[in-house]
């Protein structure tokens, strides 16, 4: 209910979920530009904060498997989608939002919260 789940680097899990379950939840009309700066900002931030842990994940998987390749080519991708910026209107900057709300999940998912939660 109430407990404070993190990782090891002092990830607040919770806050992550949260971030991300506002940035891919379906909508019948597209959110303010605000809403949609605002969430960028916190996923990029989450994104930063991530991304080295779940690199480190990966890192420890056998190199050339299946696995290792399809996340690995995933993660290279990331700081490319993070440069980008929202797009030039407001259906752009949604897509854009939620494309990096799934990213983030990847690397939630990626980066050991499942073993960390368990415990």
């Amino acid at each position: 209910m109430g407990i404070d789940r993190t990782l090891r680097s002092g990830i607040d899990v919770d806050a992550i979920k949260a971030t991300i379950a506002r940035a891919v939840v379906k909508r019948s009309a597209l959110p303010p530009y605000e809403e949609l700066r605002e969430l960028h900002a916190e996923l990029r931030g989450h994104i930063e904060a991530l991304l080295p842990l779940a690199e480190k994940q990966v890192g420890e998987l056998w190199r050339g498997s299946v696995e290792w390749y399809q996340k690995r080519s995933k993660l290279d991708t990331i700081p490319h989608l993070v440069g980008q910026g929202l797009g030039p209107g407001l259906r752009s900057a949604s897509d854009h939002v939620r494309h990096l709300g799934r990213t983030c999940q990847f690397l939630l998912n990626n980066a050991g919260a499942s073993e960390e939660e368990a415990g």
